[in-house]
């Protein structure tokens, strides 16, 4: 008996699943900050101690309650921000429950929940490279935008979204030209003014988009990345601070030397893949100097700071941020690279358009 027939995916799921990675990965640096600056407070007293696991479980069943109840279109994402925050308070807890001794600060707990939300994040990767609509599902979803043209809800942007949704789908089923004819009839109530946090994010966005268009931009991120990689060579780029509170030490240890060995291993390779990147830099092959820093970049966020996590814990967090920032650059970097060598001609998509044939791609000596 099949528990599922025929299952059709959100076209916007994989915008909620990283909300949802996002709030959990939130919800842990916020809890473990907190605890580390209030000394690791235990709520309870008389023989009982709460622990902040219940909270997880309380803020599951708020999202899954709140995807049950409503059926406006800002009820999915708080549920994914919810649900998010509550796996942060539940896997946060991962070193009592695989330790005999219930042990919280069981070093290799960090790592082993770096791992799991790597997992999660190539799993989201991956969904949304397979995130593909056939005619069937592209109506289903445009029909699923329907309830906000009764509860005031349809704006411009669904408006637009429901026809391109339409677009997608079968001409040929009736129920299409049924959805349009509806859709045409709704009203679109006016749009409205961004709020000061979306101001302030698009103020933010803004800068760093100007700041990567910069002449000096391309300089400074592969210097940064060079130095990087030098430090990881002569194994300082770990910052080694404390941030895990008096730990007890009690439950099964990790050998060090066993990990030392990996992360070096890692690390060393991360920096032969850098000086790779920057050979071709040298050579004036932007494209394949880009592919190799992000692969060492990659290489250290996926496989070093694993080690890292489980031998400093959380404190592993800086060195990660900096490799994130790195790896965001780069790819900003091939970005840009990637457009200014394949525009053809210098020809705008309209300008393509109107020519009614395909231009012949140019050679690398031609400008853009």
């Amino acid at each position: 008996m099949r528990l599922i027939n025929n299952p059709v995916r959100r076209f916007d799921f994989v915008q909620k699943l990283e909300w949802f990675l996002l709030s959990a990965v939130t919800m842990i640096l916020i809890i473990r900050t907190q605890l580390w600056l209030t000394h690791y407070p235990q709520l309870g007293g008389g023989g009982l101690h709460i622990a902040h696991l219940l909270y997880g479980g309380l803020f599951m069943v708020i999202a899954i309650w709140l995807g049950q109840i409503y059926l406006n279109r800002w009820g999915r994402t708080v549920q994914a921000i919810l649900g998010g925050i509550g796996f942060g308070f539940f896997i946060d807890e991962l070193g009592k429950f695989i330790t005999e001794d219930n042990n919280y600060f069981f070093k290799p707990a960090a790592g082993i929940i770096y791992l799991i939300f790597i997992f999660m994040f190539l799993a989201i990767r991956e969904l949304s490279r397979r995130q593909s609509l056939d005619p069937r599902s592209a109506l289903a979803n445009a029909l699923s935008l329907l309830p906000g043209t009764a509860i005031g809800e349809y704006r411009k942007d669904e408006a637009e979204r429901a026809a391109r949704l339409l677009d997608m789908a079968d001409q040929s089923d009736p129920m299409v030209g049924k959805a349009r004819e509806m859709f045409r009839q709704a009203e679109v109530v006016p749009g409205r003014p961004p709020s000061r946090l979306t101001g302030t994010v698009n103020r933010i966005h803004g800068w760093i988009r100007g700041l990567t268009q910069r002449r000096h931009f391309e300089g400074i991120v592969i210097a940064v990345v060079i130095i990087w990689a030098l430090s990881s060579l002569s194994s300082v780029v770990a910052i080694d601070l404390d941030l895990g509170g008096v730990q007890d030490h009690q439950g099964p240890e990790v050998n060090s030397g066993v990990l030392g060995s990996l992360e070096s291993l890692s690390a060393l390779v991360s920096v032969v893949l850098v000086f790779i990147g920057a050979w071709a830099m040298v050579r004036r092959d932007h494209a394949r100097a880009y592919r190799y820093f992000g692969r060492a970049l990659l290489v250290s966020i996926l496989v070093t700071r694993v080690f890292v996590f489980i031998e400093s814990q959380f404190a592993a967090v800086f060195g990660l941020a900096l490799d994130l920032v790195l790896f965001a650059a780069i790819s900003e970097l091939a970005s840009q690279d990637e457009k200014t060598r394949f525009r053809f001609g210098g020809l705008g998509q309209a300008d393509l358009a109107d020519a009614g044939s395909t231009p012949e791609k140019p050679s690398r000596s031609q400008n853009p």
